[in-house]
């Protein structure tokens, strides 16, 4: 599998350090370098042209949201996923207007910050609400291939009951009310197509 170059922008170096240790432990990862302000992140974009790069919002000079257009402008395939201690939907709004394929709370766990590299790597857009789980986003992507609740919980080896409740915290993630809006989301994002 080739790797995903990613970069990362954040002025504290122990949270630099500590993402890109935590990311080159995935071995569909690379590295190719950080930056500790939004100047330094078009220079490190201009030279590398990573795939993806982590922007963390709040950084001096210029910030995360700011340096998203010079990003763009300089590294045109590169896909930003700006990095914020905020998830609210407003701020994910900003990003997405931006330019950015998304917005990650510093506070997803590993595994998600993963995913969500992978998902915009792939040329996918995160939501603009908190992200799904890994268990979710699997449950809602079987949903869309028209599997029944019995049909997922067996496939997933879970109760019917887990199932509805994966469901359930997905719709409230999302602000979605039903099931097919379940649906039409895995479908507009491409989440049907990862199953």
């Amino acid at each position: 599998m080739k790797q995903i170059r990613v970069a990362i922008a954040d002025d504290h170096a122990l949270v630099r350090e500590g993402l890109v240790r935590l990311l080159s432990s995935y071995p569909a990862i690379e590295v190719v370098g950080t930056a500790k302000d939004g100047a330094a992140a078009i220079e490190l974009a201009k030279d590398e042209q990573p795939e993806v790069f982590l922007l963390d919002m709040a950084m001096p000079q210029l910030n995360g949201l700011a340096a998203i257009p010079y990003v763009k402008t300089v590294s045109p395939k590169t896909r930003i996923l700006i990095l914020s201690m905020y998830d609210e939907a407003e701020y994910a709004r900003a990003a997405l207007e931006k330019g950015a394929a998304g917005l990650v709370s510093k506070t997803i766990s590993a595994d998600d910050l993963y995913a969500a590299i992978v998902d915009v790597a792939q040329g996918k857009c995160l939501s603009v609400k908190k992200p799904l789980t890994a268990r979710e986003r699997e449950v809602v992507a079987l949903l869309a291939d028209g599997k029944t609740t019995d049909q997922i919980g067996s496939s997933l080896g879970i109760s019917t009951k887990t199932v509805g409740h994966h469901c359930q915290r997905a719709m409230e993630k999302l602000d979605i009310h039903t099931r097919a809006g379940l649906i039409s989301y895995a479908g507009r994002t491409g989440l049907n197509r990862d199953s």
